[in-house]
């Protein structure tokens, strides 16, 4: 180990951390646990009075949501390794990785689509002779249950070896040129192809499969690259708020932390458009009836066509515009403005990707849609609730951080 790593193990033992009262504590629990029920109740209620399609699109569109979240902030976390970002000690690690148990969450609450199998799929009542060794139930379920499980597992190891007092020391030492400790080398690569692998295949499987005649070899790039943006945006959205949460001189009132935060919101909203265009163009072009039929549809008909054209508004151009300027992405209220109506236009577009293949003529939104989202962000909220309190530990914890030049 080096000089300035080992003067960063000292420096991190020094350190006294000021005491935070907990940010996320009994209240968030509460108000997380009341809206759980409500989502429950709402969804129960929806299969007793007749209502069941709507509750299963419902339950399908937000576990894909925020299970996207969840796994893409885990994944910025290990991005930051794989770049050796130092910028803002260790607290946007713990920020990326707080709201990983929902992970896990998210791997049992998939289980449950196999009770409303009948009403997402339709290949499961009508059968492709062509696709059957791929589209049956069973096979379905085991290898999305085995990569979302294999998936929580290698992000947890992950967590395990980035709270360690090695990889805390490497981030705090800022003069320091020196890799990564080898572990954290083993686990970010890993946590990176295996999002990638992974998040195709559900791409594949849980939206591609819902119009199950439909093909695009690059759905699954776009895909993941919303979930990856989506982590992203709900960090920044965190740190705008816990910025007026923790005091002052807290990490999050240093600008040029926020400032970062607002770049990768930006340049990965450009990205996403980016990969929009791609699929977009390339079917466009080559007017195969069987490609065209899925965008048509929400692109260029009543009632979905605004619905597509909020989540371009939403995603990429009020990040776009919004974030131009370097004071733009330093401002907390516009930061935390645009990340937030960033993370209700993924959420939209991944309604729009979802419930067009099942519900062809009609938006079928209401109070039932409206409290099963609700509820699966109750649960999104009480998983994150230690993860939040490292956060608020760490980003009062004095560490020193990267140059603040700009």
């Amino acid at each position: 180990m080096s000089i300035n790593l080992q003067r960063a193990h000292r420096e991190r033992a020094a350190m006294k951390p000021r005491a935070v009262e907990s940010v996320a504590g009994t209240t968030m629990k509460t108000v997380a646990g009341a809206m759980i029920v409500l989502g429950a109740i709402a969804f129960v209620l929806a299969l007793i009075r007749g209502g069941a399609t709507i509750a299963w699109e419902a339950y399908l569109v937000n576990l894909l949501f925020f299970l996207g979240v969840a796994q893409g902030a885990v994944v910025a976390s290990a991005s930051f390794y794989l770049t050796q970002a130092k910028w803002g000690g260790s607290t946007p690690y713990r920020l990326g990785e707080a709201f990983a148990p929902f992970l896990w969450v998210g791997f049992f609450l998939f289980f449950g689509l196999y009770f409303g199998r009948s009403l997402i799929f339709p290949w499961v009542t009508h059968p492709i002779a062509q696709k059957a060794a791929w589209l049956n139930t069973p096979f379905l379920f085991a290898r999305d249950g085995i990569g979302l499980g294999v998936m929580a597992a290698a992000s947890f190891a992950f967590i395990r070896v980035s709270r360690s007092d090695g990889a805390r020391a490497w981030t705090i030492a800022t003069d320091e040129i020196e890799l990564p400790p080898h572990s954290i080398r083993v686990f970010a690569p890993l946590v990176a192809v295996l999002f990638a692998a992974v998040y195709s295949l559900i791409a594949f499987d849980l939206v591609m499969s819902l119009a199950p005649v439909w093909r695009s070899t690059l759905f699954g790039w776009y895909f993941f690259a919303g979930c990856f943006w989506s982590g992203l945006t709900a960090m920044a959205l965190t740190a705008a708020v816990l910025r007026g949460r923790l005091g002052e001189n807290n990490l999050f009132t240093n600008p040029t932390v926020m400032h970062d935060f607002g770049k990768m919101v930006f340049a990965f909203s450009v990205f996403w458009i980016y990969l929009l265009f791609a699929q977009y163009i390339v079917i466009w072009y080559g007017d195969l009836p069987v490609e065209t039929f899925f965008i048509v549809h929400r692109v260029h008909h009543m009632p979905w066509s605004p619905l597509s054209v909020a989540c371009l508004v939403l995603i990429w151009l009020i990040p776009f515009t919004a974030l131009m300027s370097v004071r733009a992405k330093k401002t907390p209220v516009i930061l935390g403005t645009v990340a937030g109506l960033g993370l209700a236009g993924m959420w939209l577009e991944r309604y729009v990707l979802v419930v067009p293949s099942l519900s062809l003529d009609a938006i079928p939104f209401g109070a039932t849609q409206f409290l099963i989202s609700i509820g699966f962000l109750g649960a999104f909220l009480i998983s994150a609730v230690p993860g939040l309190n490292r956060v608020a530990q760490a980003a009062t914890s004095g560490e020193p951080v990267g140059d603040e030049a700009e």
